[in-house]
């Protein structure tokens, strides 16, 4: 499994639809967030039309709520069976 580090338009990014939040959570991370940047990568990988969040979504929420547009993000690379078997866990 390789990893580039990228920058990618929120727009361009679908969500995984994990659907609990914590809005205490969400709101520390965004005060984190606008105070220091967004240090930890969100991880994605590219379905062919859009890039998909593999971990981060509470991230990437939190920049969209926020108005940032890009987010840095780790693009991972791994085959079809690599996204099954880790679907499994």
């Amino acid at each position: 499994m390789g990893m580039n580090l990228i920058e990618v338009d929120l727009e361009k990014i679908r969500p995984n639809l994990r659907l609990i939040y914590h809005l205490e959570s969400l709101e520390m991370l965004g005060r984190l967030i606008l105070s220091r940047g967004q240090v930890d990568p969100i991880q994605v990988w590219f379905d062919g039309e859009y890039f998909r969040i593999w971990d981060g979504e509470k991230r990437w929420r939190v920049c969209k709520m926020l108005g940032i547009r890009r987010v840095k993000a780790l693009l991972v690379e791994f085959s079809e069976d690599q996204i099954f078997n880790d679907l499994l866990k």
